[in-house]
């Protein structure tokens, strides 16, 4: 050799890691009766370009009894958390959560949020990493009288009883006996 260093130059280009989380929440239905079982979908989609590694809080809110979770990753009810695992790019994950309207919820609207809570990968539009329900809880006011035409009816004779059922409201009712 010359005596001098031979060297290289090598230049390496390096991307920050990204994942397009978005997050989307549904109901089977949005105005149940106290009591009747509501199943709220989350869908976690990641629009890449990279895999992420994600986890999803939905704590149901006061109002719900927790039945069961059933899909992809895990779900403690506890916590509300749903640790979806690893994410590919262009993947979808569904949870489902099944819960019963509690007794005394009736005649309010109950929330139902969930959000992304974390992920190993920078998201370049995390404004959809958020969805929410509202559940209008039904409740009907039912009441009923019975009232007699003659009060004090001789031995043989024939009386006729009006019985009258009302709905103070606020919402109908059905299935009534």
């Amino acid at each position: 050799g010359n005596g001098g260093s031979d060297s290289a130059r090598v230049t390496v280009s390096v991307g920050a890691l990204s994942a397009d989380l978005s997050l989307r929440k549904t109901v089977d239905r949005s105005d149940p009766t106290e009591g009747e079982t509501v199943v709220f979908s989350l869908t976690l989609s990641n629009a890449g370009p990279d895999p992420a590694l994600v986890e999803v809080t939905d704590l149901l809110p006061a109002g719900y009894t927790f039945q069961g979770a059933v899909g992809d990753g895990s779900y403690v009810a506890a916590t509300g958390v749903w640790t979806v695992g690893g994410l590919a790019n262009a993947v979808s994950d569904t949870l489902t959560i099944t819960a019963t309207v509690d007794a005394g919820t009736g005649g309010t609207i109950i929330t139902n949020t969930a959000s992304v809570a974390g992920a190993d990968q920078a998201d370049p539009a995390a404004g959809n990493n958020s969805d929410s329900v509202d559940i209008d809880v039904q409740s009907a006011d039912l009441a009923v009288s019975v009232a007699v035409d003659e009060a004090t009816p001789n031995e043989g004779d024939t009386i006729i009883y009006t019985v009258t059922l009302s709905n103070g409201g606020p919402d109908a009712a059905s299935g009534i006996s």
